[in-house]
């Protein structure tokens, strides 16, 4: 039976991670400057509580139970496109004129063929959204690699528009093998030719001098903290070290690292203790009005206590990202950071 049917419903708490381990969770929040006295299990201020965004593993308690007590297991998603692109995703990707220059038959932007057409990696997809007829089954994953490494070969276009179009169609071959639960020497093989980073052939070609100045090496440690999803370590190279031209290439991509760390406390924190504004602000580097201005466009709530805010852990594992895109940029907010902009503006 579900506890929230037998206990009354828990006041919050705004505190640090690390305060949350120290509270008892069988015990109501005594600290008066944060907790609402008595609340009621019906109370139309927790009535958020309730609104749980599910994913593909928050329905495990709804598996039907066999006879002999075990869980049934879930059927095996088997892809059945043949295409490096499913037609139904290439028709659409034709209407919207969403092709790639590789995509397109000769030159057209809003026309492809299924030579041409490779599948794009998306973001919030789960087993539920797809039919087999989206999924390609390994041996087409295989040629689809096979074809897209063969591009590294082209002249026709920059190496920096062939290495984006490679990764993101690379990363949606490794979606595919993972709904798919894909095993063997094969799938092995796939993934090592896949994880050898195109990048490196291009560094081959590089001086040494350039491999190992400070720019390069920046760049490099940059791009491997934002592959690894490691949001804090991306954030604080920022600040500490990058430059006028440094920081305006990377701008752009501070909103997705922090919509990935707001993700991460949403679906990883105590749903009963909202994750403090004042202490976002300081991991996310951020003013606190600019962090909720974020959650609210991302769709996530916001509880308030007197004067104090709070990320609510909704245990929600994917945030829809605005469809117009987002109103602003959030500068990371430190003197240092600061400074650079001026210096920029003053030019």
């Amino acid at each position: 039976m579900d506890e929230r049917n037998t206990q009354p419903r828990q006041a919050r708490n705004f505190s640090s991670p690390s305060s949350a381990k120290s509270q008892n969770p069988n015990k109501p929040f005594t600290n008066s400057k944060f907790s609402h006295p008595n609340p009621k299990p019906n109370s139309s201020r927790n009535t958020f509580t309730k609104k749980a965004t599910t994913s593909k593993w928050e329905n495990a308690d709804n598996n039907a139970i066999k006879d002999d007590g075990g869980l049934q297991e879930f059927p095996t998603l088997v892809g059945t496109c043949p295409f490096m692109c499913p037609e139904e995703e290439m028709a659409r990707r034709e209407k919207l004129r969403d092709l790639a220059i590789f995509e397109r038959l000769h030159g057209n932007p809003a026309k492809s063929s299924p030579h041409l057409a490779v599948k794009k990696f998306c973001r919030t997809i789960t087993t539920r959204d797809v039919k087999a007829s989206d999924m390609r089954p390994v041996l087409v994953l295989e040629d689809t690699l096979n074809y897209l490494l063969n591009l590294l070969n082209s002249s026709e276009c920059p190496f920096e528009v062939i290495h984006d179009f490679i990764f993101d169609r690379t990363r949606c071959i490794r979606q595919d093998l993972s709904m798919q639960n894909a095993m063997g020497d094969q799938v092995i093989h796939m993934y090592e030719r896949m994880d050898s980073e195109s990048l490196s052939l291009w560094f081959r070609h590089l001086p040494a001098l350039i491999i190992k100045s400070k720019e390069m090496c920046f760049a490099r440690r940059i791009l491997r903290c934002y592959r690894l999803g490691n949001y804090k370590r991306f954030i604080a190279t920022v600040e500490e070290e990058a430059s006028n031209l440094q920081y305006c290439i990377i701008e752009p991509y501070l909103n997705e690292v922090r919509i990935l760390a707001l993700s991460c406390i949403s679906y990883g924190g105590y749903k009963l203790q909202p994750y403090a504004l004042s202490h976002l602000s300081k991991l996310l580097m951020m003013k606190e009005s600019d962090i909720e201005s974020l959650c609210l466009q991302c769709g996530l709530e916001i509880f308030t206590s007197g004067t104090e805010k709070g990320l609510s852990c909704t245990k929600q594992s994917v945030i829809h990202k605005p469809a117009r895109g987002f109103e602003t940029y959030y500068s990371v907010y430190s003197e240092r950071i600061e400074r650079l902009c001026g210096e920029l503006s003053a030019l």
